[in-house]
């Protein structure tokens, strides 16, 4: 099972700091969804929260895949050992958490959930002292989609 919310998170970089971590490969279709809504949160509170996507793939698909999606966070490659995937137990990508400054995880979801994905950008909005920026206003997006 995949580390759960209460528990210690593995240190990732940004600790001190409260941090959003996606989980990520990118040939996966739920991943092409789901990135680019956490890159509108990065814009809209990344100045006061960190924000870290793990990618499963090679340094030059990662690339490649952050400009077609227009990601602008920090990327951290995990290919080919996938050790920080495996510190986390992640079974399913996207898989994404909200990491407490003292290490304490405060929200993992797996796959894509359009409530859960509401509900991380309320705790990150607030985290950030920030008004809540919606993220589906303009889009429409499924209920659910399996990673």
């Amino acid at each position: 099972m995949p580390l759960g919310v209460g528990e210690n998170a593995p240190p990732l970089g940004g600790e001190g700091d409260y941090r959003v971590l996606v989980f990520y490969k990118v040939s996966c279709p739920t991943c092409q969804l789901t990135l680019p809504f956490v890159e509108r949160m990065y814009r809209s509170y990344g100045e006061r929260v960190t924000f870290l996507g793990i990618v499963q793939d090679p340094p030059r698909e990662a690339e490649a895949f952050a400009q077609k999606y227009g990601l602008t966070f920090r990327q951290l490659i995990d290919d080919p050992s996938y050790e920080m995937s495996l510190a986390y137990d992640v079974r399913t990508v996207p898989t994404i958490y909200l990491v407490s400054p003292s290490g304490k995880i405060l929200f993992m979801e797996e796959g894509f959930v359009k409530s859960s994905m509401e509900e991380l950008n309320e705790k990150v909005a607030g985290i950030a002292g920030a008004q809540v920026n919606p993220l589906f206003e303009d889009v429409s997006v499924p209920a659910f989609k399996a990673g």
